[in-house]
Order: C-alpha cells, then structure tokens, then sequence
C-alpha cells in the first residue's frame, strides 16, 4: 500500500494515500461554537463543504504549534475532512508485515523508513469518532 509521510510537530505520521484528497494552504475557516474542541471548523473548498478537526486533540498528543497553514485533506464516507500539518515526509509503500501493531486504537501500527520510526493513523477510526462526537450532540 502506498503512504502518505507527514510531520505533525516533529512526529511522523502515514495515511493510506487512497484515502486522503490532497493537501492545501492558507484555509479560512469558520469556528463552530458548542461542538466539542476535536472540531476546528468548516470551509467550502470547490463548492463542497469540508470540516477541519485537530487531529492532535483525537490522539492526545501535544497540540499543534504554529500557523496552521496547510492541511491535509481526507476523502470521508459522505464529505472530506482535514486537519493541520506541518509539512509533506515523503510517499512510500510498504506491506502489511512490515506495520508493527499498536494498542492505540486510532493507530493501525508502526514501521520505519530511515530509520525514523512512523505512526500509521486508521483513518477509519478517527472518522467514526468524528461521526459519534456529532450522533452525541443531537441527542
């Protein structure tokens, strides 16, 4: 599978390239008030309505520093959703075997390329969290 190499405050982080939509610049976005701090915000990017999260706040890692001025774009189940990065590693591909499993469960394992160790996030998951935290505000 090929992957997606971000760093996100100096970590490493994969995404399934098949997953992901693209990566932009510069957002404007609109706050969203009493919706819990995962949600960022919204913008409408192409005519199509993107909701922007903290991917840092959903894996409790320490927040994102800096501008958030690019943002990775993930192609969901019914819109995107994106969240800030820091800047594009490298596209690789690995297999399977080569992902150690981790009991994180936003987190389908490890592996390494040059020998820097990378966190391969499921995307699936954090979509379904996200999906949750809104099913849990309308009732």
């Amino acid at each position: 599978m090929k992957i997606l190499v971000v760093d996100i405050n100096g970590r490493l982080y994969g995404f399934e390239l098949k997953k992901t939509n693209r990566i932009v610049t510069d957002i404007k976005y609109t706050r969203i008030p009493f919706v819990p701090d995962i949600f960022l915000g919204v913008t409408i990017l192409m005519g199509e309505v993107v909701t922007l999260v903290s991917l840092n706040r959903i894996l409790k890692i320490e927040d994102f520093e800096g501008k958030e001025d690019m943002f990775l774009l993930m192609k969901g189940r019914e819109s995107s959703w994106g969240f800030p990065i820091c800047n594009i590693y490298d596209i690789v591909e690995i297999n399977d075997d080569e992902v150690e499993k981790l009991d994180d469960p936003y987190i389908r394992g490890d592996f390494k390329i040059n020998e820097k160790v990378v966190l391969l996030v499921d995307t699936d998951k954090i979509e379904d969290h996200l999906y949750e935290s809104v099913s849990a505000l309308q009732e």
